[in-house]
């Protein structure tokens, strides 16, 4: 079912979306798997070495193709929910159906977290999601997740599995840019908006899903439209040569109506490309029809990951 959005209705341009109601109605032929990786973090300057570990999807093929290199999409979840969401036998499913598309290129994908430890105050986090976190939220922590993802998550899964990363620096993890997305849903939408603004060096392709960018601003809090320019196209500014694609999407027009307002913008920028050409383009953003919860994300991803790493 395509939903196709006439300009002017909601936004002043036109969008297309698919939603592939069959990724959760059908049992894949074929299925990826879990695996976890531990690590390590200290960028908080705090003194303390936090424990922290991300759940890894290897698709379908990963063992069977020993020669094979993977393009990688990091996944930060939203609020109140933890790296083992996509685990659960149901949600996996619709990630296996996922890349049994044939318009899907099997990714490996990184499940992150920003909370310091998911373990602790399950309660309070599965209610509010207000515990202590890494983006901003908790106000004891600076907003220093981007730094641990940059320092400890990326070396920890790249080295480990065959992807296109050679060494654990900076200029390596550079250098290999092209292969690498970052995508997040509600609050992980919002990292997924600081990813690019500090970590654009690292990563060619972002996925945000269902949230503004907070412009780190608070989270409840609305960025002027002028803050929010500056915020993104800064490090666009910053790196002229670096090609990028954002593929941004959003629920019904009553999910997060303040991210369908901030894209309109964003596609009359003079550094944006609107289309879904990654030869030419640079920009597209889809509007569903879907509530707002992280198990619809492959249904984004359905969408972008046919425009993403092509």
């Amino acid at each position: 079912m395509y939903i196709t959005t006439k300009a002017g209705e909601v936004i002043d341009f036109e969008t297309v979306f698919e939603r592939k109601d069959s990724l959760f109605d059908v049992t894949p032929e074929h299925q990826g798997r879990f695996e976890r990786v531990d690590y390590e973090t200290s960028v908080y300057n705090n003194g303390v070495t936090y424990k922290k570990y991300c759940n890894v999807y290897l698709p379908y093929g990963y063992d069977e193709c020993p020669d094979k290199k993977y393009n990688v999409m990091y996944y930060q979840h939203g609020n109140t929910c933890d790296p083992e969401l996509f685990t659960e036998e149901k949600a996996k499913a619709s990630l296996d159906a996922l890349f049994d598309e044939p318009d899907i290129e099997p990714c490996i994908m990184v499940f992150t977290t920003y909370y310091m430890d998911v373990t602790e105050n399950v309660e309070e986090r599965k209610k509010t999601g207000f515990v202590p976190a890494g983006d901003g939220s908790w106000k004891d922590l600076p907003a220093n997740f981007h730094m641990e993802v940059a320092q400890d998550i990326i070396p920890a899964i790249e080295l480990k599995y065959r992807t296109y990363l050679t060494g654990s620096s900076r200029e390596e993890i550079i250098a290999s840019r092209d292969h690498r997305g970052f995508s997040g849903y509600s609050r992980g939408a919002a990292c997924t908006w600081y990813m690019l603004h500090y970590e654009f060096e690292l990563f060619r392709y972002y996925a945000p899903m269902s949230c503004m960018t907070t412009a780190d601003l608070d989270i409840f809090t609305e960025a002027p439209q002028a803050v929010v320019e500056e915020y993104l196209t800064a490090p666009m500014k910053a790196h002229p040569e670096m090609k990028f694609f954002i593929y941004g999407t959003n629920g019904h027009p009553h999910d997060v109506s303040r991210m369908t307002d901030q894209m309109k913008f964003m596609v009359h920028h003079p550094l944006i490309s609107f289309g879904q050409d990654p030869e030419k383009n640079n920009f597209y953003f889809g509007i569903s029809d879907l509530t707002h919860t992280d198990l619809y994300a492959p249904y984004y991803f359905y969408n972008s990951l046919k425009v993403l790493f092509k």
